[in-house]
């Protein structure tokens, strides 16, 4: 009996032991399995895309623990500047979320979002995801986070918006928006949308707005093409205050239209109290070429009754068209670093103390490269230079920290396209005809191509013509590129010519040259023996730079068979 109880007892120990074993298991072991690195969270994204692109993003997760998990919510936070397309209307993102009630051991899900994203080339854009949520019976709650990053790397659409950068309150003010597709593709439906600064009344615009004063239509923009927008009117505002103009280009999707790239500038409304101006060869407006040498006259003026003293003027010199090894500084000093010509009092004796109604100039001389980068953009097409002239030292009962007034000079640089005038006896396409070298009382049948590679800007209303020499008649058998536009011959002046509306920035560059092709044939005379027979005259190419409004003039000399570029030096007539 004695031995029984003793059993008992021991049982009912042990017992115990294994219920505290067996509890301090599920509390610490159960605790202990669940791992929050277990819990996946990935996003996903494309590492490149052209501004405006509809961009996919992959939210991916999974419960790779042994415990389920509850109430998971999940955050996406949009790229900065993108926007999505909700309930037929286009929003700007800003964050967006979801939930899931409960993810089973070994389960896993995957989310899309899809974005437009709006940037310029070089923008990177970030999307972060956040995961909050509850694991088994623990009361705790975790949280986890995934990130991701899109480069920009190319602009559709290459957009130029031009204001100046300081204005007196009520002066008239031009805004140029200028925009070219350099996709490689036709891009069709754009709406441009323009913000206006506070403060600004528009005058007029060219071409007028499609939709009330603000908006333009584009149907289709063609490769390689470009166009442009000015706005002018009057801009008012307090000394010191920024007036920033907003671009927004947008492009129809289905029935609605998304951002697709942006453009902004702003404008300083300046002080009238110092006056600043700049002439570029003795012209406010001054149209350049390659090669050019500018010679820049900044002017300055005390408009004030007081005097003015401790002036500092700062000239910055901004475009890539810039020849840096050849400027001139005229007496200023040249900080590299910046790109800007420096006077202050101990350059200049006037900016010690400036009288009221005093004014004075600087000059300065800097040459334009010889010729532009190859796959320069329309920001190469111009340069610009900006004038600051300020003092700290303000007038009595001023509440302005400084005084100060900037103006800027925007130099248009023209382009001359290279047009080649070539002959051939045989030619690729259409072949040969007749002696070569030539013979007396013979006909013989030369191939002329006309070539245009045009690297700068548009040419508006081009031609090139040349007359027939004497003795040298028309075929009739033509071909060009484009197919549509092929020369034409006038028997009653003997000219030939090839009209062609415009002549794009990038022929023979980005695509294919263009080109007229025209036959004409000849039959010496025996007096014409032991000569060259002359084949065309007069030849020139004639146009409009669509940037600068500069007249384009080539001229070449007259064509003649020793000339051939299959066959040179072989013209002399038998």
């Amino acid at each position: 009996m004695i031995f029984a109880n003793k059993a008992l007892k021991y049982l009912i120990l042990f017992a115990a032991l294994l219920l505290v074993v067996a509890i301090s298991s599920f509390w610490f072991g159960g605790k202990s399995s669940f791992s929050e690195k277990d819990v996946k969270l990935e996003l996903e994204s494309p590492l490149q895309a052209s501004a405006g692109d509809e961009v996919v993003y992959k939210i991916k997760y999974a419960n790779a623990t042994k415990t389920t998990l509850h109430g998971l919510n999940f955050l996406f936070f949009y790229p900065e500047g993108a926007t999505f397309i909700k309930d037929g209307l286009t929003v700007e993102g800003d964050t967006e979320g979801f939930e899931v009630e409960e993810l089973a051991p070994g389960q896993k899900g995957e989310k899309e979002i899809k974005v437009f994203i709006v940037g310029d080339r070089g923008n990177i854009k970030t999307a972060k995801v956040t995961l909050s949520f509850r694991a088994g019976n623990l009361q705790s709650s975790f949280e986890k986070a995934a990130n991701t990053s899109t480069t920009i790397v190319s602009m559709p659409v290459e957009l130029t918006l031009v204001a100046p950068p300081n204005i007196t309150s009520g002066q008239p003010i031009t805004y140029i928006l200028d925009y070219r597709n350099i996709s490689g593709e036709d891009i069709s439906d754009l709406f441009f949308e323009v913000a206006y600064p506070e403060g600004f009344s528009v005058r007029s615009y060219d071409p007028q707005p499609d939709q009330g004063n603000n908006a333009w239509i584009v149907p289709m923009l063609d490769r390689g093409s470009g166009e442009r927008i000015s706005i002018q009117g009057i801009l008012e505002g307090k000394e010191g205050e920024a007036k920033s103009i907003t671009l927004k280009l947008k492009r129809k999707i289905g029935d609605i239209y998304v951002d697709y790239e942006r453009a902004s500038s702003v404008t300083m409304i300046s002080s009238p109290i110092l006056g600043v101006g700049i002439s570029v060869n003795e012209s406010s407006e001054y149209s350049a070429y390659p090669g050019d040498s500018l010679r820049y006259v900044v002017q300055y003026a005390n408009n004030s009754n007081f005097n003015i003293s401790g002036l500092n003027l700062s000239v910055k010199l901004e475009g890539e068209m810039f020849d840096f090894a050849s400027l001139n500084a005229g007496g200023g000093f040249f900080d590299d670093s910046t790109k800007t010509i420096l006077w202050n009092a101990s350059t200049l004796p006037d900016f010690i103390n400036l009288s009221p109604g005093a004014r004075g100039q600087v000059n300065f001389r800097i040459a334009l490269k010889q010729a532009f980068a190859s796959g320069g953009s329309s920001r190469d097409r111009f340069v610009k230079v900006i004038a600051l002239l300020n003092t700290p030292n303000v007038l009595p009962d001023s509440n302005v920290e400084e005084i100060a007034v900037s103006i800027s000079s925007i130099t248009k640089i023209g382009t001359q396209p290279t047009v080649n005038q070539l002959a051939y006896y045989n030619d690729p396409v259409f072949g040969s005809s007749g002696p070569l070298p030539p013979r007396a009382g013979e006909e013989t049948i030369f191939t002329i191509h006309w070539q245009i590679t045009n690297p700068g800007n548009d040419i508006g209303n081009a031609v090139v013509k040349a007359k027939l020499s004497s003795g040298v008649s028309w075929m009739d058998q033509t071909s060009a590129v484009p197919d549509d536009m092929r020369p034409s011959f006038n028997p009653n002046t003997q000219e030939v010519s090839w009209s062609l509306p415009v002549v794009p920035f990038g022929i023979g560059v980005f695509t294919p040259k263009y080109e007229g092709v025209f036959r004409v044939k000849i039959k010496p005379s025996s007096i014409q023996r032991g000569s060259f027979v002359n084949i065309l005259e007069e030849f020139q190419f004639l146009g409009t730079d669509n940037f600068t409004k500069l007249n384009v003039i080539i001229r070449k000399k007259d064509l003649n068979t020793e000339e051939l570029t299959d066959r040179p030096k072989e013209g002399t007539v038998q």
